[in-house]
């Protein structure tokens, strides 16, 4: 369940906090700012997230940025998501799903790539690697003010989606 954004602040607290896309839809489209461009940005994130569950079902996915905040300054400009899946699911992929996650995920480029028109921006991390669980652990909480600035001894939350 995704608590409620404190009055005075603009984020979720600090934690990871599970949601399904309803509740997401709900707090982050229809009861938030810029409810016409967060519309198009979870219209794709919905689609996104549907396809990569059809590859990889038991994937969880780890929901920030922007999106996820009631920021009154500006709309988002996408989706932050980091998958959340096991070796296991992605060893055992055939050729072909392979082939179709693949252009699922963000490419550095030059030029980055994103998926979806640039709405979804989104990486894989694998479960069980631990490092790489509390890098985005830690990346997913920080709060960033109007001029993109770390804001210190300040974190926020995100939002975990499940099967």
């Amino acid at each position: 369940m995704i608590p409620d954004i404190d009055d005075g602040t603009w984020y979720l607290p600090h934690g990871l906090h599970t949601a399904s896309l309803d509740e997401i839809e709900e707090r982050f489209v229809i009861a938030a700012p810029f409810r016409d461009r967060r519309r198009i940005v979870f219209d794709a994130f919905r689609l996104w997230h549907e396809i990569i569950t059809g590859i990889v079902p038991d994937a969880r996915f780890w929901v920030d940025g922007g999106f996820v905040t009631h920021k009154p300054w500006a709309a988002p400009s996408d989706v932050d998501v980091t998958v959340m899946i096991r070796p296991d699911d992605l060893n055992n992929l055939t050729d072909d799903e392979q082939q179709r996650l693949a252009p699922m995920f963000t490419a550095a480029g030059p030029p980055r790539q994103q998926p979806m028109s640039g709405l979804v921006d989104a990486f894989i991390c694998l479960r069980g690697n631990v490092d790489k669980t509390l890098y985005w652990r830690e990346h997913w909480s920080t709060v960033l003010d109007q001029n993109r600035e770390k804001v210190s001894g300040t974190q926020k939350g995100f939002v975990e989606v499940r099967p």
